[in-house]
């Protein structure tokens, strides 16, 4: 009885400790979204639109991956949809430290590796701005470190409850988010086959086999993303590879890269090329010398594409001037590649040491400790409350029917939870009968030539008059009907009406 309690005492200290960390993690989270009433981020308002027409209608008021609004619809329900955004966005996101310890310590081998991983990773800046700023890409990474944990405990033993958690997992991840599904897919496979053929299960013919159906499974899961693309991974999605990577180096790793300045977003990407770089030279060394892995071989296979990628998020030929491009996800999703690479490098460096997880596990309330997000984030985007009151102006001024035209994802989100009318940022496939057009103040420019038209519009009998919503400044937000808008158009000089006309989009 006593050896049980014994055993059983390691098992809650590191529960409760990894527990601790979600709820301090939560607690900053909370606080940072929370320090604004509306919702915060470019996409801020997508979440509570989309909630309250899951809620209402039962499906989604645009496309998108649809499972990390059901997990939000809960707490939209229990609350509000914007409450209950920013609840699970602060949930979720601290919830990663449960699956980042769980692979973390599969990977290196033990439970001190696994908390160093949830440390890093929990309290990563990226981490954080993915809660303020990309909320169903943090959710997402959130459930696919879940699915690849129960991948390598299946591969470990693979008993028919834990290659059903595995298959539910990885489902799962496909239905929350694009990206995140692709990366637990591109370390699940190595690991898969690993266990297959350490088992003794597959050789020869059945190793074939079984690879040709796993292409042939990853085929059928990208064709039925092609039926639904903007929802599921598909093949299209291949052709965000194109232009990863540019000619010009930007060594201090930047997430984002804008004409105004760089966006950081902590130091993730250079800290996981280092410590992905340092975890593949040891243990090319302790091959080479023939000790022991000191892990399962599936854990020890699924390293190896986690370091590729820890070292490949930190090049500095990265391409991240696209706000939406892929090296920009990359970069913010940086802090998961880092900090299971921190555990692969501890079973690396420490090997059996008798005392390392003692030790790994005071490096881990060091990490908690000392890194914390702040009270503000760079980058961060917080809505104004005039923009919100120039929003509310606008009910009773579309006509039913209407499709307002904006061109910044965020406003036009915003305009959309307030009014409840049908948005669009491009005009193409909106009738031209159904357009009006909603301008801010950086598409229009004060003094430009499309401010001067927009007056002079204002003062033409024959038009509808365009209207300035914003409370502080007459072209802070302009509703312009269609027809007044080809009018404008057609007075502007040649540079301005190419402009208009192109309709540039943030």
């Amino acid at each position: 009885m006593w050896a049980a309690r014994a055993s059983w005492g390691p098992r809650v200290a590191i529960a409760g400790a990894v527990l601790a960390l979600v709820a301090w993690s939560f607690w900053q989270r909370w606080r940072l979204l929370t320090a604004s009433p509306f919702p915060l981020g470019v996409d801020g308002y997508f979440y509570p639109v989309e909630l309250r027409a899951l809620l209402s209608r039962g499906e989604l008021a645009y496309p998108a991956s649809p499972l990390a609004f059901y997990l939000l619809a809960p707490l939209a329900a229990a609350t509000d949809p914007i409450t209950g955004a920013k609840l699970g966005a602060a949930l979720w996101g601290a919830a990663i430290a449960i699956p980042t310890y769980g692979v973390g310590a599969r990977l290196g081998g033990g439970r001190g590796a696994g908390l160093v991983a949830a440390a890093l990773a929990t309290t990563s800046v990226g981490s954080a701005y993915l809660s303020m700023e990309f909320v169903k890409n943090g959710i997402g990474l959130t459930v696919a470190l879940g699915a690849l944990w129960a991948v390598l405990a299946a591969c470990d033993r693979p008993t028919r409850l834990r290659l059903a958690a595995a298959a539910a997992g990885l489902l799962a991840t496909w239905g929350t988010h694009k990206m995140a599904a692709a990366m637990v897919v591109v370390i699940a496979i190595p690991a898969g086959l690993a266990a297959a053929t350490a088992h003794g299960r597959l050789r020869g013919r059945r190793l074939i086999y079984a690879i040709a159906a796993l292409a042939a499974a990853g085929l059928a899961a990208l064709a039925i993303g092609a039926l639904a693309p903007r929802r599921l991974l598909s093949l299209g999605d291949a052709s965000l590879v194109r232009g990863l990577f540019s000619t010009t180096p930007r060594w201090t790793a930047p997430a984002l890269v804008l004409p105004g300045g760089e966006l950081s977003v902590g130091h993730d990407a250079l800290l996981g090329l280092g410590l992905g770089l340092a975890a593949a030279v040891l243990l090319i060394r302790r091959r080479a010398r023939g000790e022991p892995a000191g892990t399962s071989a599936p854990a020890a296979a699924a390293a190896w594409p986690i370091l590729v990628l820890a070292i490949a998020i930190g090049l500095p030929l990265l391409a991240v001037t696209d706000r939406q491009g892929l090296g920009f996800r990359l970069r913010i999703a940086a802090f998961v590649p880092a900090a299971l690479a921190a555990a692969v490098l501890a079973r690396a460096a420490l090997g059996r040491w008798a005392h390392r997880d003692a030790a790994l596990a005071a490096v881990a309330v060091t990490l908690a400790l000392i890194r914390q997000p702040g009270d503000r984030l760079d980058g961060e985007i917080v809505t104004h409350p005039a923009l919100v009151t120039a929003a509310q102006a606008l009910r009773g001024r579309v006509p039913p029917g209407a499709t307002l035209i904006v061109p910044e994802r965020h406003i036009a989100f915003l305009v959309a939870w307030y009014t409840g009318a049908d948005v669009a940022i491009r005009p193409e496939g909106v009738p031209s009968a159904r357009r009006y057009r909603l301008l801010p103040l950086h598409f229009i420019v004060e003094d430009s030539p499309l401010d001067r038209a927009l007056i002079a519009a204002r003062a033409e009998p024959s038009l509808v008059p365009p209207l300035g919503l914003h409370p502080s400044h007459p072209d802070g937000l302009v509703l312009v009907a269609e027809p007044t808008w080809d009018w404008i158009v057609a007075r502007l000089p040649a540079a301005d009406r190419a402009r208009c006309r192109a309709w540039p989009t943030l």
